[in-house]
């Protein structure tokens, strides 16, 4: 199960973050409210079980409780038949123009943190 590690990975560099954060806004103490990530098409990343993992490793760090926000990328593809270039929004692999089967991609196999929002526990902001 690599959710497990990506999910440590991802808390790890969230965490450091909120450090930073919280030594930069002395007298505040700041926690994780929501992390924002993107999933590549081909990541094969189960979005339930990265979820479920989230919770359990947030469990008593500034994470917990914090939302885990999941967004699915689409895969930018090309036709080697006809020449189309389309988006891919779903595991699909033929051309949506002529149904070719040989389609090329590249990429979409990443997790990426794109957002982390905080909370101040001092006031809630």
């Amino acid at each position: 199960m690599h959710e497990a590690s990506l999910v440590r990975g991802l808390l790890k560099v969230a965490l450091d973050e909120l450090e930073k954060y919280n030594k930069q806004h002395q007298g505040q103490k700041a926690r994780i409210k929501k992390i924002s990530c993107e999933l590549g098409l081909m990541s094969c990343v189960e979005e339930v079980t990265l979820k479920a993992c989230f919770e359990l490793f947030a469990e008593g760090t500034l994470a917990e409780n914090a939302d885990l926000e999941l967004a699915r990328l689409p895969l930018a593809c090309q036709c080697a038949a006809c020449g189309h270039s389309f988006e891919m929004k779903r595991r699909e692999f033929f051309c949506p123009r002529c149904g070719d089967t040989n389609i090329r991609f590249s990429g979409g196999h990443g997790l990426a943190m794109v957002g982390l929002a905080v909370e101040c526990e001092d006031n809630g902001k």
